[in-house]
């Protein structure tokens, strides 16, 4: 799943891993919880990315790359996605080809099982309105980037998305939940390429997160937003 909190594999337990823009520094900022202490102590802020200066946006993941997995972010600056990774420590930014001055917004990447090693899959806003696919093949020595695939462009500009890989499907479909205009839009890939939109009824603002969790047989979808009116708002999907 994409977002900016995850539970990794460091420690016995996985520390939770979160990374988020620095609003005070400009760049990015990763803070740590030790699962392991009884007490769940964090640590951070540690700073990286310094010289991006304002983010729109970020997402996480750890990568089956390293010992025990490398952490992976894909952030939104300047027009552009960087692609940072962190084995001992942070590296980057690499810029994503292609993306230079078409992509505004909050991103979404996974690792996902297209491929033996599992490509990477981002989806992100386009600035001229819709959503954008890219995907890097991991099987591939000089790991290039494919893309843009463009779709959703009749709904206008999106601030954000949410992207997991569920188990419909197979390998998987991809699954997106986008926001705009306080509206969210649920698209999913298949085999025949990028569907939807399925409205789901709400007024939030803001970058909705998505799994696909253990309730039920097949796993229920569950999606968390902030509410226009103040708080947060879930909705599930049997």
């Amino acid at each position: 799943m994409s977002g900016f909190l995850i539970q990794s594999h460091f420690g016995s337990m996985g520390n939770f891993e979160v990374v988020v823009p620095s609003r005070a520094a400009g760049g990015l900022v990763h803070f740590w919880r030790n699962n392991d202490d009884p007490s769940f102590p964090w640590s951070g802020p540690t700073y990286f990315a310094g010289g991006l200066g304002a983010i729109d946006g970020v997402s996480l993941i750890e990568s089956n790359f390293g010992s025990p997995g490398n952490l992976e972010v894909v952030a939104v600056a300047n027009g552009q996605l960087n692609h940072f990774w962190r084995d001992s420590s942070w590296n980057g930014p690499y810029i994503i080809p292609s993306t230079v001055g078409i992509v505004a917004g909050a991103p979404g990447l996974i690792q996902g099982t297209f491929g033996t090693r599992g490509n990477f899959e981002v989806v992100v806003p386009s600035s001229s309105g819709g959503l954008v696919h890219f995907w890097r093949n991991n099987d591939d020595p000089s790991l290039p980037w494919s893309g843009p695939t463009p779709f959703g462009g009749s709904i206008g500009k999106f601030d954000g998305v949410s992207l997991i890989e569920s188990n419909f499907g197979s390998p998987g479909n991809l699954e997106v939940i986008a926001e705009a205009g306080g509206q969210q839009y649920h698209f999913w890939r298949d085999s025949t390429g990028w569907n939807g939109p399925d409205i789901i009824p709400s007024i939030v603002a803001g970058v909705p997160g998505l799994i696909q969790g253990t309730f039920g047989v097949k796993g229920n979808f569950e999606a968390v937003a902030a509410l226009a009116s103040g708080g947060l708002v879930h909705f599930w999907r049997q």
